[in-house]
């Protein structure tokens, strides 16, 4: 096998030989008909798009996506986006990788989680701090969420980009309790720490795809069921407070078609799907500005979730 080649590296006109993680596969058909298999690949360096035009029906039924593919092909050019032509694709047996090479990871995880910690610490309301602590003293799930992903496409799609997402919500939540004293901020920090805690179950870490549980259930209510379990098993906890922190966790998505059972009715609600909007959609469009930007592009490639292409340099800057 030969030496990987990281996917930042990839010239236009190299042969390849490589292992990489295969993200997403999907069959599709050409203008005449012919069925052809449409790849996404990444390792810890980036991400690429791949096309398959022979033997894709048989291919396609040999690889699973989230599993290490050892890959054979050109890195070709199409619309001025650098692209794979795949020759041959087939599973890669254990030990003959390291998913470290394969699974992009956030480098400052203990700078992070001391940072999410000391926000914890501020939190004075004693119920609140003692339901924080039923998650900081676990250390096996704790060891999960550091190197839980943030999600598994769009923003945060590595290890440790849970932790590094949670750590920006509650830097947004701080600052904006600080222009509305109104807000209850210990009840915004903890409900920014909790938020998304159902990704840990939703999202393997090892492959980036959605568990059974995850894919089944998401990780709103995941979360909720997280949280309450935590709760109930704490005695006296209050109940208009559980149902605040509950409140939270299951209307953070904002709207019912971002898939949230109830929409943000409290001041801090609101406040935490907001900031959680506003990080993850600037995480999404930072990743394809830094992924995508070379010496000649202006726009990035249409973004369909987005509807619309990205500016990659700005003129005169």
């Amino acid at each position: 096998m030969n030496t990987r080649k990281p996917i930042k590296d990839l010239k236009v006109g190299e042969n390849i030989e490589t292992v990489y993680l295969l993200r997403k596969k999907e069959m599709q058909k050409t203008k005449d008909n012919k069925p052809y298999l449409m790849l996404v690949f990444s390792d810890r360096t980036g991400m690429i798009e791949a096309r398959m035009w022979d033997n894709a029906e048989d291919a396609n039924s040999k690889v699973d996506a989230g599993s290490p593919v050892l890959v054979k092909g050109t890195v070709n050019s199409w619309k001025d986006n650098i692209q794979l032509k795949i020759d041959q694709i087939s599973a890669v047996p254990a030990g003959e990788f390291k998913m470290d090479d394969l699974i992009r990871s956030v480098e400052n995880i203990d700078e992070i989680f001391g940072s999410v910690k000391n926000y914890i610490s501020e939190i004075s309301n004693k119920w609140l701090k003692l339901l924080a602590d039923q998650f900081l003293d676990d250390e096996q799930f704790m060891d999960r969420f550091k190197k839980a992903a943030g999600a598994k496409n769009w923003h945060n799609a590595y290890k440790g980009g849970l932790l590094e997402h949670t750590n920006e919500v509650m830097f947004i939540v701080d600052k904006v309790c600080g222009l509305y004293p109104q807000a209850d901020r210990d009840l915004c920090l903890l409900g920014a720490f909790l938020h998304d805690i159902g990704k840990v179950l939703e999202i393997d870490s090892n492959t980036l795809e959605y568990t059974l549980e995850g894919g089944l259930i998401g990780h709103l209510p995941l979360g909720f069921e997280m949280v309450s379990d935590k709760i109930n098993h704490m005695d006296g906890f209050p109940k208009d407070l559980a149902s605040y922190v509950q409140h939270i966790i299951l209307s953070h998505h904002g709207e019912y078609q971002q898939q949230s059972p109830v929409l943000p009715k409290t001041l801090e609600a609101t406040i935490i799907y907001h900031a959680d909007e506003l990080v993850s959609q600037a995480n999404a469009v930072k990743e394809i500005i830094q992924s995508q930007s070379d010496n000649i592009r202006e726009w990035s490639n249409f973004v369909s979730i987005k509807n619309r292409k990205y500016l990659l340099k700005k003129k005169g800057v």
